[in-house]
């Protein structure tokens, strides 16, 4: 058996491949599995797709990452969307005997995944044991509910709807996740399970006259198409009530449980009802689940990793179900045994002995005999002796970690004719590698890795090897590099040598932003500009109005409805504290006061910030040279691809160390979005040119987080980070304390300590502050003084709004960090009853792959009955106990002890909301789940999923069929919600609010409560403005007359809150372009419009054209349109008195501040009218401009 090179085995491996014997190939693993997987997808000999299954959901995901990167496929996501070549398919995402409810997205690409195999669309489909064990709804089942809608269709929207209900899909106001819908008249919105985009169909009559496919997060369609595949939305479907009642009754007597319960489940089922845990009795709905092999054609071709890890695995998966299933009869609940969900070990293995093993290091001797497989051998290497190598260099101090690479390519280039491929993640490490290298005087070729040209093609030709070595760098993402010595070809990954980036996709979220009025509900407060704060009444249409009014309550109950034409005037009250504002009275005169008050308070808080933004420019600081190589190969070490606000923070950074006056900047943002590596990038800089870096925190804890963080980092380079807390001896103090004083230690770590007078440095250049609005007002005038002689950059981690931050522009330098890390995996979150086997088998899982565990309780009393409980569930778990009631040195040490993981479990009440950044815990309980607010949901659950292991987040409560509605609005949301998105716009505002009162101050946080946050943010930009000298503009809206019917029918937009936001997008247009851009967006999402929106579009086109007119007023009255200017109009006198000249009469200047415009007689048509007027506008703008 000879050993042959890699890329001339190929050929003869695929012909081995495509022969019905199975194959074992020796030496195929890391990288190189994924070219051979390339090579046989793209086989045009062979025929059906091919099957990898690996051992688990990140095996997975790796092996379809390194084959799309052999391709030359770029992609990141192997999810079920039409026309991909690689697919993923995912496993349940909890047990049917965890008592949870699974994620309905899971279950979405699961289904999605079926009509892509059915299909045979995909060309490679990876898998792991577990996704393979677990039996799927049969293909008889799978096609009923099968649908294709196509353009030209004839199709009853009442039967539409009703197709959608039958296949499981959930009717909501708004489509934003898959296997959701929703109906506004004539147009049908619906996210199905195999589309990236959700689908739009607009009917005429019952006709399908177009399908678009549109964003889910802006609602804008993209692009059209000829039709949408509808397909399951959820597994338990298909049976009807007469069918199941007797199932149900034979599984209650099977598992005995009680009668009350079967009777229960019963009543749901027969009255259509929804109810939790209806998951555990998928089987009910099916004759039989089937295994998933039955939806793959007979050719398709089998490969597996290991023939003998996947079969010991499915043996312990399978003895963990039947532990589970046991639990839950004990407990006497309506469960399936498990032989109705999954696979028998049995028929799972025959089916993997027929399989190709790719992966086998070795030829494994196998005392039962052979297994029939023929072997074939190929010599290919991992590149163990550089990683080897590089970690050496990493574990000493000044280590290069490129060295071991360099000597490398350098030895190759001496032995000649050798081919080595560099691969980064993205092209932005990519031109930093190559920029590296050619530090090291290596020459580099580079090529983007995107399109559809294979990498190392198998029929390439053979090389010279009397050439010198040539060097190409990539952009791709492949999980290990490999050797081929016979073919000379060195491919490296950058994760050998700066460690693993994660790279995921990341989408454009878009924020409605505060001033959105879509969330507005009645009784919430909202303020006028003029009258203040009042009270949201809805939309109300009064006698003989052809328009809808906002009906706002005021002081001794007056009423003000408000034209929605004028709506731009409210905005909703926004403020940190918790109490009810008081109401103002109408008319203006309470609010007036209260504003001129924030106005003094406002504008003496920027003369402050002014003169010392001046005073520090004056200053002379130390200007630090510019990055070098060494800073660049720090910036290869995060493990993490950076999100563009946190390039744009470091950058800012960057250019402040820079310049020679100190710097004074503030990073805001949420516990980790990234900005400890903003303060570590500054603080290597600083460090590696001879300056000192003190960092500050507040509590001991924080100290040891970041003291763990920096050491970490800083360990491959030749800098020394030390640390001072109360926790410490007294002898390591000293030594701190000494080796600060002699520039031994480079970056210090502490409290307030820090400034103590016994702590003097060598020569501290840069100061770093976490959370600087927690230290107390002594160590806040420390800092004041510190910021005149050395850079300052403070960190906090509550974000505040944009608004806040345009106002600060220039009176102090903010960066704001409010995208989520690409790199954070979604956090599973599961809606869950109180039960003991949930909670021990979440904590046992956390503990056994070495992570932590949060139980959150909503108070105090009652938080050591649940220690108890858990103590005597998992008893080998340490569990501790933390609260706000405890005295504040235990409190410390409690949590001291938690992050150096000397316990396991920390149950605790909401002190853990902000601040903590323990990446090793990633599963959280939360007893009472319904207690909490959306915003401390949201918060509480940001404090996992900080790795790059999978986080669970489990919501318990007692009962979930007696939760309120709002209760389970908010646990639906949370759970539905998984990352940052348009869902919880009001749930961080809360959170914004409460930062803007952090970074101004106790008293401008009560100005904020004053006058509400918008009005506060306007006041400051206007404040700032003026002290700078610059010209303060005020929009000034004119009254409109107009008779015509002009509004959004709430027939043509249901939901109010969404009616009121269009309203206030259409009366705050900047110009006529708005206008139209959100007439667009309501075609596009409502259909056709109705006359009366078309007359609303006119009118506020007529009100934009107004404002820049600067007028007062504009009535229609008959056929007589009148302007009515104000004194700052740009219309200059001389144009004005030359209008009636120079338009025929049409235009007749009357009063001296009055235009009067004659419509023609034969436009009776009331929208005819409007565009006259529109169009008298749009010339008198014209005539302005050509005057001025």
């Amino acid at each position: 058996m000879s050993l042959t090179t890699p890329f001339e085995l190929v050929p003869r491996l695929l012909t081995a491949l495509r022969e019905r014997r199975p194959t074992r190939v020796l030496g195929v693993d890391g990288g190189f599995r994924g070219l051979v997987l390339a090579r046989a997808m793209a086989d045009p000999r062979a025929e059906g797709p091919l099957v990898y299954v690996a051992q688990d959901a990140a095996a997975a995901q790796a092996v379809a990452a390194d084959a799309a990167f052999f391709a030359g496929i770029d992609a990141t996501d192997f999810g079920p969307e039409r026309g991909r070549a690689i697919l993923v398919v995912p496993a349940p995402d909890v047990s049917p005997y965890a008592d949870a409810s699974p994620d309905p997205r899971n279950v979405a690409a699961r289904l999605g995944c079926l009509e892509h195999i059915r299909c045979g669309q995909a060309r490679l489909v990876v898998l792991s044991v577990r996704t393979l064990m677990s039996l799927v709804i049969p293909l008889a089942s799978f096609e009923t509910h099968r649908r294709i809608w196509s353009k030209g269709e004839s199709i009853e929207r009442s039967e539409a709807v009703a197709a959608l209900d039958r296949a499981g899909y959930r009717r909501v106001d708004v489509v934003e996740d898959p296997g959701t819908f929703a109906v506004r008249g004539a147009v049908l919105d619906v996210f199905t399970a195999i589309d990236r985009f959700p689908t739009r169909i607009e009917f005429f009559g019952d006709e399908i006259e177009r399908l678009r496919r549109f964003d889910a997060e802006t609602q804008r369609s993209l692009r059209e198409v000829d039709d949408v595949v509808l397909v399951h939305a959820r597994e338990t479907i298909g049976a009807t009530a007469a069918h199941l009642r007797p199932r149900i009754l034979a599984l209650g007597d099977e598992v005995e449980a009680p009668s009350s319960r079967t009777r229960q489940v019963v009543e749901n089922v027969t009255n259509g009802v929804d109810f939790f845990g209806i998951e555990a009795l998928t089987p009910l709905y099916h004759d039989a689940l089937v295994p998933l092999w039955t939806f793959f054609p007979t050719q398709t071709r089998w490969y597996v990793d290991d023939a003998h890890a996947l079969p010991e695995l499915a043996q312990r998966l399978a003895l963990d179900y039947a532990a589970a299933y046991d639990r839950r009869r004990h407990e006497r609940d309506l469960v399936c045994p498990p032989q109705r969900f999954f696979c028998e070990v049995s028929t799972l293995q025959a089916k993997l002995e027929q399989a190709a093993v790719l992966g086998d290091r070795i030829d494994v001797y196998e005392p039962d005999g052979d297994d029939g497989r023929a072997r074939v051998r190929c010599r290919v290497e991992r590149n163990l002796a550089l990683k080897r190598a590089v970690e050496a260099a990493r574990g000493q101090r000044g280590g290069e970690l490129l060295r071991p690479l360099v000597d490398r390519i350098r030895q190759l280039d001496r032995d000649g004719g050798w081919e080595v491929v560099l691969v980064a993640p993205n092209t932005a490490h990519a031109d930093r590698l190559s920029g590296m290298l050619r530090g090291y005087g290596l020459s580099i070729k580079s090529r983007d890795g995107e399109g559809d040209e294979p990498i190392l093609d198998a029929e390439r030709e053979v090389p010279n090897h009397a050439a010198r070595a040539n060097v190409r760098l990539l952009a791709g993402t492949l999980s290990d590099g490999f050797c081929a010595p016979d073919d000379r070809v060195l491919v490296v990954s950058e994760s050998e040598i700066f460690g693993r980036v994660t790279r995921t996709k990341q989408r454009r979220r878009k924020r409605a932003g505060l001033a959105s009025l879509s969330q507005l509900h009645v009784g919430d407060y909202v303020v006028h500009s003029m009258h203040g704060v009042g009270r949201y009444h809805g939309l109300v249409r009064l006698p003989g109005k052809a328009m809808d009014f906002v009906h706002l309550e005021y002081a001794s109950q007056q009423k003000l409805y408000l034209p929605v034409y004028r709506v731009n005037e409210v905005e909703r009250y926004l403020s940190a504290e918790a109490k009810e504002p008081k109401l103002d009275k109408m008319g203006g005169q309470t609010f007036a006061a209260k504003t001129g008050k924030v106005k003094a308070e406002v504008r003496q808080m920027a003369e402050e910030l002014l003169v010392l933004y001046a005073e520090r420019e004056a200053m002379g600081g130390h200007a630090y040279p510019e990055p070098d190589d060494m800073y660049a190969q720090f910036e290869a070490t995060f493990p993490f691809e950076e999100t563009p606000d946190q390039l744009d923070a470091i950058e800012a950074v960057q250019r402040d160390l820079t310049r020679e006056q100190p710097m004074d900047r503030i990073v805001c943002g949420d516990v980790g979005f990234g900005k400890t590596e903003v303060a570590l990038r500054a603080a290597f800089r600083a460090a590696s040119s001879g300056k000192q870096v003190a960092v500050l925190a507040p509590t001991t804890v924080l100290v040891q987080q970041h003291f763990l963080t920096f050491t970490d980092r800083m360990s491959v380079f030749p800098l020394k980070v030390g640390v001072l807390n109360r926790f410490q001896s007294g002898a390591d103090r000293r030594r701190v304390v000494e080796g600060v004083r002699s520039g031994q230690i480079d970056i210090v770590v502490g409290t307030h300590r820090l400034l103590s007078k016994d702590v003097r440095f060598r020569d501290l250049g840069l100061v770093i502050i976490d959370e600087e609005q927690r230290f107390g007002v002594a160590q806040k005038e420390r800092f004041k003084k510190l910021k005149a002689k050395v850079d300052v950059l403070t960190l906090t981690a509550t974000p505040i709004p944009r608004t806040l931050h345009m106002g600060l522009l220039g009176l102090r330098e903010v960066s704001l960090i409010l995208t989520a890390p690409a790199n954070r995996l979604a956090v599973k979150t599961y809606l869950t009853r109180s039960s003991d086997a949930v909670l021990e088998e979440g904590i046992r899982r956390e503990i056994a792959r070495g992570g932590q565990v949060f139980y959150v309780v909503p108070r105090v009393l009652g938080i050591e009955e649940h220690a108890v409980r858990i103590r005597e569930l998992v008893p080998d778990a340490r569990v501790v106990v933390a609260h706000g009631q405890m005295p504040p040195d235990l409190l410390e040490r409690t949590m001291f002890d938690f992050i150096e993981h000397r316990a396991d479990v920390l149950i605790s009440t909401t002190i853990i909301e902000s601040g903590l950044d323990i990446p090793r815990a990633n599963t959280m309980f939360i007893a009472r789940a319904d207690n909490f607010g959306l915003s401390q949901l949201y918060q509480l659950r940001g404090r996992i999923g900080r790795s790059r292991l999978r986080a669970h987040c489990y919501l318990m409560v007692n009962s979930l069929e007696k939760l309120n509605p709002e209760a389970k609005r908010r646990l639906e949301a949370i759970q539905r919600h998984t990352d940052l998105g348009s869902g919880f716009n009001v749930a961080s505002e809360d959170l914004e609010i409460r930062g803007a009162g952090d970074i101004l101050g106790k008293r401008q946080a009560g100005s904020i409560a004053a006058v509400g946050f918008e009005a506060y943010a306007r006041l400051l930009e206007e404040a700032v403005a003026e002290l700078r000298g610059d010209p303060i503009t005020r929009d000034q809206d004119p009254e409109l007359s107009f008779s015509a019917p002009a509004f959004l029918p709430d027939t043509y937009v249901e939901d109010t809150g969404q009616r009121l936001e269009f309203y206030r997008r259409l009366s705050a247009a900047d110009d006529v372009d708005d206008v139209h851009d959100t007439l667009a967006e309501l075609h596009d999402r409502f259909g056709e419009l109705p006359d009366e929106v078309r007359n609303l579009g006119l009118v506020m086109a007529c009100k934009a054209h107004g404002r820049r007119l600067r007028a007062t007023a504009l009535e229609l009255v008959g056929h007589r349109f009148s302007v009515r200017l104000g004194s700052d109009t740009p219309l200059t006198g001389g144009v004005a008195a030359r209008l009636e000249a120079t338009t025929g009469g049409r235009f007749r200047l009357d009063s001296g501040t009055r235009i009067v415009v004659r419509i023609a007689a034969e436009l009776a048509d009331e929208r005819e009218q409007l565009e006259a007027c529109e169009r008298a506008l749009a010339e008198l703008g014209r005539l302005s401009v050509a005057g001025a």
